[in-house]
Order: C-alpha cells, then sequence, then structure tokens
C-alpha cells in the first residue's frame, strides 16, 4: 500500500497527530481535523475517498515515519553504543501523547491493534539489536530493549504527570545498565 503522499495529505497526516495528541482519539473526526487545520471537508474528501482511506493512510504514514524510518537511519550507524544513544533520543522525542492516543485508538479497533503490535515488536526488535551489538548477551539486551520500551509506555500513559526531563533520565539509567554490563566483561 506503499503510495507517495501528497503536500495536502501530509498536512492532514500532521494535524491529526496534533489531534491526537492536543485533545485525544475521540476528536479524530473528519469534520474537526479539517477545522483544526482550517481547510474544508471538500478538500478532505479531495484527498481521501473516505474516512477509512484515510485512516488507512494516515497509520501507514505513521507506522512508516515513527518506525519504519527511524529503524532505518539508525541501522547504519556503525557504533553500537551511538546506535543505543540515538535510539534512546528516538524514544524521548517521539510524539508521546499522540502516540498514548493512537494506544487508545488501538484498545477500541481490531486493525489499530494489529498495527499496533507490529510496530511495538518493530521497535522493540530495533532496540534489542542495538543492544545486543553492545553488550553480546541475548537475555540481558531483551531485558534492556524491554525496560527502555514499558518505559516509553508507561511515559505515554502517565497523561498529567509526563516529565520528560525524569523521562530522559530513566532512558538514560536503561542506558547505564548497558554500559555497566559491557565494562564488567572487560575488567
Amino acid at each position: 500500500m506503499a503510495t507517495s503522499t501528497t503536500d495536502a495529505q501530509r498536512r492532514l497526516f500532521a494535524g491529526a497527530m496534533d489531534l491526537l495528541a492536543v485533545e485525544g482519539f475521540g476528536s479524530l473526526k473528519v469534520r474537526r481535523l479539517c477545522q483544526h487545520i482550517g481547510v474544508t471537508t471538500g478538500a478532505f474528501y479531495h484527498s481521501f475517498d473516505s474516512w477509512q482511506d484515510f485512516t488507512a493512510l494516515f497509520l501507514e504514514d505513521w507506522h512508516r515515519e515513527r518506525t519504519l524510518r527511524i529503524v532505518e537511519l539508525v541501522a547504519v550507524e556503525a557504533d553500537p553504543r551511538q546506535r543505543i544513544e540515538l535510539l534512546l533520543q528516538t524514544g524521548a522525542s517521539l510524539p508521546h501523547a499522540a502516540e498514548a492516543a493512537i494506544r487508545v485508538w488501538a484498545g477500541v479497533d481490531p486493525e489499530v491493534r494489529k498495527l499496533q503490535s507490529q510496530v511495538d515488536h518493530e521497535r522493540v526488535a530495533a532496540v534489542t539489536a542495538a543492544f545486543l551489538a553492545y553488550v553480546g548477551d541475548p537475555d540481558e539486551a531483551e531485558a534492556l530493549a524491554r525496560a527502555a520500551f514499558y518505559a516509553v509506555i508507561g511515559y505515554e500513559q502517565s497523561e498529567g504527570q509526563r516529565d520528560p526531563v525524569a523521562f530522559e533520565r530513566i532512558l538514560r539509567l536503561v542506558q547505564a545498565s548497558a554500559d555497566e554490563l559491557v565494562a564488567s566483561r572487560s575488567t
């Protein structure tokens, strides 16, 4: 289903991410989205055949931009420690409120749930591979990746309590645990 995205579609996708972040999943409706970005519903239907078409393409774009593209970019980094650094920076900079809203959406829509599960699997696999290249132990690598993954999900779900500084410190603790494992093996 890989298609080229028009500027109008990209603008609607960005508006949807913003709307999800600000108002949550319940606000993601054609009329509200169009109001939010200042276009007519006619402009929306000029870009998409239907709401279902929009949501499918929007979620495909989210998957491609927030997971596949990032995994590809990070994979070219040869230094395993730097690869972990890049992944943790990416994890810290995700649009967490929008990601949380997509998780809510996944709770009520089986197709979104299926994609969310795939995204989670791909993200954990990429982080596990990075930690494995660094620490050399598959069990430790998976534990470290899951610790970072669970921290991200917990942060996203703590809507009123999100503290980006504390969150980044938690991710740094995961990284420090990996550093300690590597240091203990070299002594």
